[in-house]
């Protein structure tokens, strides 16, 4: 797990220890990235308490010498790994889409994701609503498949620049 990813998470206020701060630590360790802080981090066994977590992660950025992301970088991050699974991973698709569309509500409706409400829509009609459109699974995909594609080189550029 990238530290941008971890500090969405953070800012988002849905930071746990077993999905994300654990995940990080031992993600680092596999990166080479070695510390004391890192270590006592990624050892850490329930019961967790969030509080000495989050201060060996800092005590770790410290000692790294990291710099905590900006949430703007974060969600730009994750919107970009999200799209990009959906490219390299078409059997993910869906599941993706959804995670979009979730953000997209998360972040208060940024003109970016828009395209994702779009999906969501599309998707809501063909599984639950009355499909006067006659949406079928290859449309549903092939908006997906635009869509990622799309918007993956404006992030891209967003998160190489």
């Amino acid at each position: 797990m990238d530290t941008r990813e971890l500090c969405y998470y953070i800012y988002q206020k849905s930071v746990t220890a077993e999905k994300h701060y654990l995940p990080w630590a031992l993600s680092m360790l596999e990166h080479e990235q070695n510390s004391l802080s890192l270590s006592i981090l990624a050892s850490l066994r329930p019961p967790y308490n969030l509080f000495e977590i989050e201060d060996y992660f800092r005590r770790t950025l410290k000692e790294l010498s990291l710099s905590e992301p900006s949430e703007q970088e974060c969600t730009d991050y994750l919107i970009y790994t999200r799209l990009q699974t959906i490219v390299q991973h078409e059997e993910r698709a869906l599941t993706e889409a959804n995670h979009l569309y979730s953000m997209f509500i998360e972040l208060d409706c940024p003109t970016e994701l828009v395209g994702w409400l779009e999906i969501s829509d599309m998707i809501d009609d063909y599984q639950y609503g009355d499909n006067y459109f006659n949406i079928t699974d290859e449309i549903i995909h092939t908006t997906i498949m635009k869509e990622a594609k799309s918007q993956l080189e404006h992030y891209r550029k967003k998160i190489f620049k």
